[in-house]
């Protein structure tokens, strides 16, 4: 059984349209011939899309691999590190798939943040590589995912939410106190800067136990700490970590999604070749839920 490969930004915008990723160009040719079937699908990152395809919320993925998660919590949200580059009139963020992240990192966020951290009733998790945070007393936020401004720009609006407030006041003060303390072990293998957390994905605690759960094959850090590779039925990565996934000679299995700027791709091959199609502008998409069953079954 061939595994499926979900590239979760494989489809950028530019002036024409839909087009490829560059990081995906390498298989251009293995995908023109291929049957595609199109989706409107939400702005995903590899965690988001495994926690979709699972039937939960990418906060309660990692609330399940925390086992310390003190009594009294009441809500959790995924907090995904960021480097952010200052432009004349925005901060741009370099994307999720391009930022080296580790274990280590997470540990030494956590022992920098969680004594700030205990002041707002709220404490930092590492989860393997990601990065958890736990509130006793919830917030009333509605924050982009991180899909959606990855490699993009930082939100300059507060987001809905009766705590918006308090949402956009707390991640203020967590760019304060990373730029007063820099990772000297990430200077040091000549990486960049963590300039901030973004809070995204909550979920109450506690919540029902996770649905689906599927093999996958990642590099993605946050999504490793959680799923086996073994027997993968899905290869689930960012387009800049697909060739350590996937050799660019190699032939890529008969079922690729590609996602991104809210649509996703079904590639099927067949076996007369499709007509190829050079361009990659959607056609009659259908709802995200029939792509959703689609990945859960095998390919």
């Amino acid at each position: 059984m061939q595994p499926t490969v979900l590239v979760t930004n494989g489809l950028v915008q530019t002036r024409d349209g839909l087009a490829l990723h560059a990081a995906v160009s390498a298989w251009h040719q293995q995908l023109l011939p291929c049957k595609r079937k199109w989706f409107f699908s939400a702005e995903k990152n590899p965690l988001a899309w495994y926690a979709a395809i699972s039937e939960t919320s990418p906060s309660a993925l990692l609330a399940s691999g925390c086992d310390i998660l003190p009594d009294d919590i009441q809500q959790c949200w995924v907090a995904t590190p960021y480097h952010a580059q200052l432009k004349r009139d925005s901060v741009r963020l370099l994307e999720e798939g391009a930022l080296a992240w580790t274990a280590e990192d997470a540990l030494w966020i956590c022992e920098l943040l969680n004594p700030f951290l205990q002041e707002e009733q709220m404490q930092l998790f590492a989860v393997g590589a990601a990065l958890l945070l736990a509130c006793r007393r919830p917030m009333q936020a509605e924050p982009a995912s991180f899909a959606k401004i990855s490699g993009k720009h930082l939100p300059d609006r507060l987001p809905a939410g009766a705590d918006a407030g308090r949402f956009t006041r707390l991640l203020s003060e967590i760019q304060m106190v990373l730029h007063q303390h820099q990772a000297e072990h990430r200077q040091a293998r000549g990486e960049p800067d963590i300039n901030g957390l973004w809070l995204w994905g909550a979920s109450s605690w506690p919540v029902a136990g996770a649905g689906t759960s599927l093999p996958v094959a990642t590099r993605n850090p946050f999504l490793q700490s959680l799923v086996d590779g073994r027997n993968a039925r899905i290869i689930l990565t960012e387009a800049e970590r697909l060739s350590g996934l996937v050799l660019a000679e190699s032939r890529l299995p008969k079922r690729v999604v590609l996602a991104g700027e809210g649509q996703a791709v079904l590639l099927k091959k067949t076996m007369i070749p499709w007509p190829g199609k050079s361009d990659w502008q959607p056609k009659s998409p259908a709802a995200e839920d029939e792509l959703l069953a689609l990945l859960r079954e095998p390919a």
